[in-house]
């Protein structure tokens, strides 16, 4: 990135690569963890791959839209020795899927051709469910519970053109994230194959605020 941005700087030959008043853009990046979920500071999981639309309502000023999806998944068993040498498995299976929409602004500034700084806001929500599942021998019990997500934040960034339309960049900030999941609903099969319903037996709210950094790829063309 250092490479990139020195070389940028200093090509004042050539022509600017960064949009314009009126220049759309539709990207597709990826983003490896941005008050994300529960493996960051803030309880709003922001899409891992998402589509990205930007407008350019003056060289200067852009409004912007993310549209995310993001899953994840876990499987953890355990083996247990009975008396009579006999083995019971018992499996816990874990995994949520979310969809996430998240507009902002963004004003861009400095004379660079290839480089473009930037500060921006951003507010946004996700909608999901979360699914648990708990297996041992022939008795299983599976758990599907809704989920919501809210969070603000306010970033400062960069984006370096690598080429028209393409760029690569790294934003930082501070955010807030609240994440509730809801009680849902649990379906219980027991060792006789008789199946029964009843409401999640809890839910949780989460809430955290911090500062994020977050290098992203982003490719994109303009038009």
């Amino acid at each position: 990135m250092a490479a990139v941005l020195a070389g940028a700087i200093s090509a004042s030959a050539q022509d600017s690569f960064k949009p314009e008043a009126g220049d759309f853009s539709l990207e597709l990046n990826y983003t490896p963890g941005i008050l994300s979920g529960n493996n960051s500071s803030a309880g709003f999981k922001l899409p891992e791959y998402g589509v990205k639309g930007r407008l350019f309502v003056g060289d200067r000023f852009a409004v912007k839209l993310n549209l995310g999806f993001s899953t994840n998944s876990t499987n953890d068993k355990t083996y247990i020795t009975n008396p009579d040498n006999s083995v019971t498995t018992t499996e816990d299976i874990s995994g949520r899927t979310s969809f996430s929409i998240m507009p902002g602004i963004e004003y861009h500034f400095g004379n660079y051709k290839r480089v473009s700084p930037y500060v921006g806001a951003a507010v946004g929500i996700n909608v999901g469910n979360r699914v648990s599942r708990d297996v041992t021998g022939n008795v299983s019990s599976k758990t599907v519970s809704p989920t919501f997500g809210f969070a603000v934040q306010a970033a400062a960034g960069v984006d370096v053109y690598i080429c028209k339309g393409l760029y690569a960049g790294l934003e930082m900030g501070l955010g807030y994230g609240l994440d509730k999941t809801g009680r849902g609903k649990t379906s219980s099969v027991d060792n006789t194959g008789a199946t029964t319903e009843s409401q999640g037996n809890s839910d949780s709210i989460t809430s955290s605020f911090g500062f994020f950094a977050t290098p992203s790829i982003r490719v994109g063309w303009f038009f």
